[in-house]
């Protein structure tokens, strides 16, 4: 009887642990803004499914002959993006899978809903962001990782958008 009572047990806490396993899994993306769904692609995480915010070689793509990396194509989108009145601050993360596709945007910190510089730069960062171009992917250790650009925090000053 209390060999059964062992096993029943063990199998209890084996299945909560896997529920916990697959709810933290699932709860990561659940605040997750995707916008691969609006270029008609599909972006997973690769490899390992953990994200690099520091690499040996950042996501980048080839502009005549020379390494334009992420943030920089991503100033160039925002430098077509009309002006904004007002000043506002939003800061967000973006993922880059392995396959070098564009595929999440997680807004971290935003103010007042209200404010309309606000909205018109969180537009004005989606817009950019849609027209973000497939990378050659981040690589650590030789491997293609998924890269994180961890907490980008755009600003408006003078009607341009800039950001670290």
């Amino acid at each position: 009887m209390k060999t059964k009572h062992f096993f029943l047990i063990l199998f209890g806490i084996t299945l909560f642990n896997l529920s916990d396993v697959v709810a933290q899994k699932k709860s990561r993306w659940s605040d997750t803004l995707d916008y691969a769904a609006a270029k008609g692609k599909k972006v997973v995480l690769c490899g390992d499914e953990n994200f690099y915010t520091e690499v040996e070689q950042a996501p980048f793509v080839k502009e005549a002959a020379k390494k334009v990396t992420l943030k920089e194509v991503l100033q160039q989108k925002l430098d077509a993006e009309p002006a904004i009145e007002g000043t506002a601050t939003v800061v967000v993360e973006i993922i880059v899978n392995c396959k070098g596709a564009v595929g999440s945007l997680k807004l971290i910190k935003y103010g007042d809903t209200e404010n309309a510089a606000e909205l018109a730069l969180v537009n004005a960062i989606n817009h950019a962001i849609n027209q973000l171009p497939d990378f050659l992917p981040g690589k650590n250790e030789g491997r293609a990782v998924n890269y994180k650009a961890d907490k980008l925090k755009f600003k408006t000053a003078n009607g341009k958008i800039t950001f670290n």
